[in-house]
């Protein structure tokens, strides 16, 4: 019998381009939905599900854009987006700034695992 050695699996690079996509769409998504929930006039509970949903889809957005390691990339995106919404976007609202980054990164990875391809025995 002869023992196959396995070589590790080499994971691809970490792209700035999806860095920037991942910032880029969590800035508008969570802008765009803050906007209409401040136009509709909804209660603050509803317009934090709104914000989160839009941070969210950002993350779903991303993995479809990277296609690989899409829950590293939303993860770093959403990280270096949280100043920039809670002073600028969300004025103020730091806790919904850091739930809006932690849900990026949650659409991210859930959509990379689903876009992983699966292995054949």
């Amino acid at each position: 019998m002869t023992k196959r050695t396995q070589r590790p699996v080499e994971k691809p690079p970490i792209l700035w381009t999806g860095i920037l996509f991942a910032l880029a769409a969590n800035l508008l998504l969570v802008t765009v939905a803050d906007s209409v929930a401040e136009q509709l006039q909804v209660s603050s509970s509803l317009e934090s599900i709104v914000v989160i949903a839009g941070a969210l889809l950002a993350g779903v957005f991303t993995a479809f854009y990277v296609r690989q390691r899409g829950g590293i990339h939303a993860f770093i995106g959403g990280l270096i987006s949280i100043p920039l919404l809670g002073l600028f976007i969300l004025a103020g609202a730091w806790q919904l700034a850091i739930l809006a980054a932690a849900f990026c990164t949650l659409g991210g990875t859930i959509s990379e695992l689903g876009l992983r391809k699966r292995p054949t025995r």
